[in-house]
C-alpha cells in the first residue's frame, strides 16, 4: 500500500515539471512578444521625434538669423542703408536693389547657426525697410532650416522711442522759458536751470544747486494725478500733496535708486515734496538709464505730406478730411500734393483737403513775424483782448500749428515753433473716453513746445468757457515742453485727458495746487507698443530691438 502511495507521489512530481516548463516558456513567448512590439514602435517613433526636433530647431535658427541681424545693427548703426555683399544671409532672390550681382534667379543663402557646423541649424533672412521712415522698423524676414524642416519668423525691429512710455522728461524742473514760474529771466539766470538750454543744465541728482534751496522751479505731481502707464525720468520726481497713482511705476535715472531693492527703499527713487509717497499700484519704481530725445525738427520739411508756411489753423473732420487756414503759404510755389493751393489761403481763406494719412504735416516759420492781431490766424483765433497773444513764442508768422478736431487717418503734425492744441483731439475710430481703438493714429511734434490753447483777459478771467479736454495723440516737445497757457490764471478747467504718450525736454505746468488749470489724467495708448505714428522721432541712444514677432507659412 505504502508503494501505490509514493508511486503516484512521484507520477505526480512529474506532471507538475511539465506544466511549469509550459508556463516558463510561455511566459518567455510573451516577453519576445513585448519586447518585439516596443522595439517596433520605437523605431516608427523615432523618424517623428527627430521631425519635432528638427521642427523646434528650425524655429531657434530663424530667431538666430534675426540676432544676427539685430546685432550687426547694433554694431552699425546704419547698417540698413545698404546691402552687405559678404553676409551670405542676405543673398538671395529677394534682397532686392544692391551692388552684389544678385537677382531673382539667385538662390537664397544661408548661414550656419554655429559657424562651420551645418548640422545645428542655418538661417537666411530678408529685409524690408520701406517703413523705417514712416513707423520707424525695419522687417526682418527670416528663416530658419533644420535638415528638411524649415520654418520663418517676421519680426519688426526698431530702436524705439518716447511712444515706448506713457510719459517721459529729461528734466523735472519747469521749463525754463516758463513766463510764471521765472518770469522775464530764463531759468532764474542759472545753467544749472537750463538758462543756457540744456546741454548745460543738470539734473536734481548732480547736485551743483546753491545751498539754501534750488534756484529752479521744482514741479510736482500731486494727489489728484493720475498716469496710467509706464513713465521714465531722466531726472528725479517730486511728488506732494498726496498720494500721486503712477498704476504702472516709473524708471529713474537717479543713481540712488539703483539701490532700492525693498518698500523701505523706494523713497530713494523721489522727493518727497510733502504729504505723502507716490501709489505705485503694486509696481514699484526702478533705476534705468538716460534716454535722449533728437533735436530732429528740422528733418520733417523734408519728409512726404503737406508742409505750410507760418501761423496755421488746423480742424480735422471725421470724414478724413481738414480745413486749413495758412495765409503766410499764400506766397509758397507749392504746399503739397493734394494739400490746397498757395493761393486759395489768400485774403485768409481756407481750403478743405484730404488728410495726408502715413505722412506729415509741417509748419515752418515764415521770413518775418509780428504780434498777430484779432482774427488773423484764422476761424477767429486769436481772441480779442487775449493777453497770451503779447508773448513772443505766439506772434503771426512764426511755425506756429493751432489745431483741434476729430482725425480719421494716420499723420504726424510737426512745427517748426509750438502745436497749440485748441479744442479736443479725437480719433473718428474712438469713442471720447474709451480706450483707442482702430487705425487712426495722431502725432505732435514740436521743436519748441505743445501748448494746450487758455485765453484770458488782463484780469486773468477765461474767455472761452473751457472744461474738460480729450487729447488722442502722441506729443513730443524737442527743446521744451508740454503746458498750459495761463495755468495759474482763471477759474479751474476741470481735467486734462490724454491718451496716447508724451514726451518733453522740461516739465510742463498744466495746473496749481490752488485749483488753477487742469488736473491730470494720463493713459497710455496700448497701440503704440507695435505701432508709432509715422515718421515720428526716435532716441538717439537706445540699441535696436525686436519689437514684434509673428510666425509665417515658410518662405524657402
Amino acid at each position: 500500500m505504502y508503494r501505490r502511495i509514493a508511486r503516484r507521489l512521484r507520477l505526480h512530481g512529474r506532471d507538475d515539471a511539465g506544466i511549469a516548463m509550459i508556463m516558463v516558456m510561455a511566459s518567455i513567448t510573451v516577453l519576445s512578444l513585448l519586447v518585439t512590439a516596443a522595439l517596433g514602435y520605437a523605431l516608427q517613433a523615432q523618424p517623428q521625434a527627430r521631425r519635432d526636433q528638427d521642427w523646434n530647431a528650425a524655429l531657434a535658427a530663424a530667431q538666430a538669423g534675426v540676432d544676427d541681424y539685430v546685432a550687426r545693427l547694433n554694431q552699425n548703426d546704419s547698417y540698413y542703408t545698404s546691402v552687405d555683399c559678404t553676409n551670405i544671409a542676405l543673398q538671395g532672390p529677394k534682397t532686392g536693389t544692391n551692388t552684389c550681382g544678385w537677382t531673382s534667379a539667385t538662390a537664397p543663402g544661408w548661414q550656419n547657426v554655429v559657424p562651420h557646423n551645418a548640422t545645428q541649424g542655418t538661417f537666411h533672412y530678408d529685409v524690408d525697410i520701406t517703413t523705417l521712415a514712416s513707423q520707424g522698423t525695419v522687417r526682418v524676414t527670416s528663416t530658419g532650416k533644420m535638415r528638411s524642416a524649415t520654418r520663418t519668423i517676421q519680426v519688426l525691429v526698431s530702436r524705439g522711442g518716447s511712444t515706448q512710455f506713457l510719459y517721459y522728461t529729461d528734466f523735472e524742473d519747469a521749463d525754463p522759458t516758463n513766463p510764471v514760474a521765472y518770469g522775464g529771466t530764463p531759468g532764474n539766470g542759472q545753467t544749472v536751470c537750463g538758462s543756457a538750454g540744456p546741454t548745460t543744465a543738470s539734473y536734481f541728482w548732480q547736485g551743483g544747486r546753491p545751498l539754501g534751496g534750488s534756484p529752479c522751479a521744482e514741479i510736482t505731481f500731486v494727489g489728484r494725478d493720475v498716469l496710467d502707464g509706464k513713465a521714465h525720468f531722466n531726472d528725479t520726481p517730486m511728488v506732494s500733496n498726496g498720494a500721486t497713482t503712477f498704476s504702472k511705476g516709473f524708471e529713474t535715472s537717479d543713481p540712488a535708486c539703483k539701490t532700492a531693492v525693498s518698500a523701505d527703499d523706494y523713497a530713494l527713487c523721489w522727493r518727497d515734496g510733502g504729504g505723502g509717497g507716490p501709489n505705485f499700484n503694486g509696481n514699484p519704481p526702478s533705476y534705468a538709464a538716460q534716454l535722449y530725445l533728437p533735436d530732429n525738427s528740422a528733418s520733417f520739411s523734408t519728409y512726404p505730406g503737406c508742409s505750410y508756411t507760418g501761423d496755421t489753423r488746423i480742424k480735422f473732420n471725421s470724414d478724413g478730411t481738414m480745413t486749413v487756414w495758412s495765409k503766410g503759404s499764400a506766397g509758397m510755389a507749392s504746399v503739397g500734393a493734394g494739400c490746397g493751393t498757395p493761393s486759395g489761403f489768400a485774403g485768409g481763406g481756407s481750403q478743405t483737403v484730404t488728410v495726408p494719412t502715413d505722412q506729415t504735416i509741417y509748419v515752418a516759420n515764415g521770413a518775418t513775424q509780428s504780434r498777430c492781431t484779432t482774427g488773423q490766424v484764422g476761424d477767429g483765433i486769436p481772441l480779442a483782448g487775449d493777453v497770451n497773444m503779447t508773448q513772443s513764442t505766439f506772434y503771426c508768422g512764426q511755425g506756429n500749428i493751432y489745431i483741434e478736431g476729430t482725425l480719421k487717418g494716420r499723420v504726424t503734425v510737426a512745427a517748426q515753433n509750438n502745436v497749440i492744441v485748441t479744442g479736443d483731439l479725437l480719433l473718428s475710430s474712438t469713442t471720447s473716453g474709451s480706450a483707442p481703438t482702430g487705425n487712426d493714429m495722431l502725432g505732435l511734434v514740436a521743436s519748441n513746445s505743445v501748448v494746450n490753447y487758455h485765453p484770458v483777459d488782463n484780469n486773468g478771467n477765461n474767455l472761452t468757457s473751457i472744461s474738460d479736454r480729450w487729447i488722442y495723440a502722441s506729443i513730443q516737445t524737442l527743446q521744451h515742453s508740454f503746458w498750459v497757457q495761463s495755468y495759474n490764471q482763471g477759474s479751474s478747467l476741470g481735467t486734462l485727458h490724454v491718451r496716447g504718450s508724451i514726451a518733453q525736454r522740461w516739465r510742463g505746468a498744466v495746473g496749481t495746487s490752488g485749483g488753477t488749470g487742469y488736473i491730470k489724467d494720463y493713459s497710455y495708448d496700448s497701440r503704440l507698443t507695435f505701432a508709432a505714428p509715422p515718421y515720428f522721432p526716435q532716441w538717439t541712444n537706445a540699441v535696436w530691438g525686436a519689437k514684434t514677432t509673428g510666425e509665417l507659412k515658410p518662405a524657402y
